[in-house]
């Protein structure tokens, strides 16, 4: 089956909203810096003080720490939020075909070619976000396919040959992070 399909600037600001706020690699590293540094800060001014055999450093260390718990995350979003205001940029649109059958499905502009078929086994995670789908590869290539019911039913028939489940994050995209 194939299927005409119109990206916009509009779905892949979606893209980047969730690349930076809601993707796997976005949590680990807003989980893995912030507590991360908060038990560095606290390990580093227990060494120095046993070092120097005082008591200030594992305090100033501490207070350090629950600083950074509660800085960090703000400065993170602002940064991630500044990032997709650079982004923005001029409305666009661009025409694709999505084919999906049983042995591959395919993702191109005009005529199909062989960099253009993916075979099933080299998806590594299906993601349903409020107006797009988005498909991972894993050769770091990432498929975006604006939402609607025709879609749905073939990314469905993706994730049934590949045996992956589809992630939801049915109230994501750009203008919901901008309001949280």
């Amino acid at each position: 089956m194939i299927k005409d399909v119109v990206l916009t600037s509009k779905d892949v600001l979606d893209y980047h909203a969730f690349v930076l706020f809601g993707s796997r690699r976005a949590r680990n590293q807003h989980f893995f810096n912030t507590l991360g540094v908060f038990a560095e800060a606290m390990i580093a001014g227990f060494i120095v003080d046993k070092l120097a055999n005082t008591q200030y450093y594992t305090i100033a260390g501490i207070i350090f720490g629950v600083i950074w718990l509660f800085a960090y995350p703000v400065f993170l979003k602002r940064k991630r939020l500044n990032a997709l205001r650079k982004i923005k940029g001029e409305d666009s649109q661009k025409s694709m075909k999505f084919a999906v059958n049983d042995e591959y499905f395919a993702f191109y502009e005009s005529e199909i070619s062989d960099k253009e078929k993916f075979e099933f086994d080299r998806v590594s995670e299906i993601y349903e976000l409020k107006n797009i789908f988005v498909i991972f590869l894993h050769d770091k290539i990432h498929i975006i396919i604006p939402k609607d019911d025709e879609s749905t039913e073939l990314i469905k028939k993706i994730a049934k040959n590949t045996k992956k489940p589809i992630a939801r994050y049915e109230k994501l995209d750009y203008e919901s992070v901008f309001l949280a």
